[in-house]
């Protein structure tokens, strides 16, 4: 077995707080009709001092008004329309430990008979302890670093106040819908299967495949310890993707996700009880965010108008309201889209 680049001193908790503001933030799209912002970095650093598969964006125009936007994606190939879903976790008014994970497991198995549903989440797998390991790995390196700070050996807090050091590394969890569109890309060894997406017991180790960089780090069967959302799990290597696996998302498909350098997982079910705040915080934000995600367009891009969106979100208020969840939800009204 090769030697494991990443070494953990103790098992320990994410910072919840940070990891907290973040989904707050994601939850704040409404449902109002308004033209999304392009970001633009220029200015601020060099782009050709980046490597071509960490550009992840490409330069979206302007755009006037709604039907520009449409005509603007009805012109890229391969375009599949989706509209967001988002569970809001800040309308809990006992906090996100309040999370009626009971509910939210039969709406999300609602969701996924009603519609052609999609769950695609980037939230970064921590590693703990001094990071040495290629900072390709690193999940928004250069995206910190303009900002002003380094995200390589972060001084962070467990749910007791001990420091540590925390590095976040890429990663894509996958929905069950969605996985097997990459049965083909696979390299060594297999992809996820529908098996993985359930977990029994938090001492099972959770199935990834990892990008084609990795081969040099890890072999199959490895185990990896690494902290998910708020607790420390064991992750163990299946297979290795083929070089240049991505696909695009989210406004315009305009964000690229490139599995090269990155760690794949499946947005699992926990079905066991939490034990400890670390445990019940991960399992509230794991069920939660099982229902944020993408509902699939039926119709045409060019024939996407206000009675398409009403039918799916009225669709939706329906299913919420059937499992006791009204108003926990947010859908904003233009569609993004993913070509795979």
């Amino acid at each position: 077995m090769k030697a494991l680049l990443f070494r953990f001193k103790s098992p320990i908790s994410i910072v919840v707080g940070i990891i907290f503001i973040v989904i707050l933030s994601a939850c704040t799209t409404t449902n109002e009709k308004n033209i999304p912002e392009a970001t633009s970095n220029e200015g601020l650093y060099d782009p050709q001092q980046i490597e071509p598969e960490q550009r992840e964006k490409r330069e979206l125009p302007s755009f006037e008004n709604y039907d520009d936007y449409i005509n603007y994606i009805s012109e890229i190939p391969s375009f599949e329309p989706y509209y967001k879903t988002v569970f809001t976790f800040e309308e809990l008014s006992g906090g996100i430990q309040t999370v009626p994970i009971e509910k939210l497991k039969s709406m999300y198995q609602d969701m996924n008979t009603t519609f052609d549903y999609v769950l695609v989440h980037e939230y970064p797998l921590i590693y703990r302890g001094n990071y040495e390991g290629n900072i390709d790995f690193v999940d928004e390196y250069e995206q910190s670093l303009m900002m002003g700070r380094n995200p390589v050996n972060a001084v962070a807090k467990d749910w007791e106040g001990n420091e540590y050091y925390s590095t976040p590394l890429k990663t894509v969890m996958l929905g069950e819908s969605i996985y097997s569109n990459f049965d083909n890309s696979i390299d060594i060894g297999r992809n996820l299967l529908e098996t993985d997406f359930t977990l029994s017991s938090p001492n099972e180790p959770i199935s990834i495949v990892l990008g084609s960089a990795y081969k040099d780090v890890y072999e199959i069967g490895d185990i990896i310890s690494l902290e998910l959302i708020s607790k420390e799990m064991e992750f163990e290597v299946v297979g290795f993707y083929k070089p240049d696996v991505s696909f695009s998302m989210d406004v315009g498909a305009n964000h690229q996700v490139s599995f090269d350098y990155t760690i794949v997982m499946p947005h699992f079910i926990p079905n066991y009880e939490p034990v400890g705040s670390p445990e019940i915080f991960q399992h509230a934000f794991l069920i939660g965010e099982l229902t944020s995600g993408h509902i699939r367009i039926e119709e045409s891009i060019k024939n996407i108008n206000d009675d398409t969106f009403d039918e799916i979100v009225g669709t939706m208020k329906e299913i919420a309201e059937q499992n006791g969840l009204s108003e926990l939800y947010k859908y904003p009204y233009w569609p993004v889209g993913f070509v795979w």
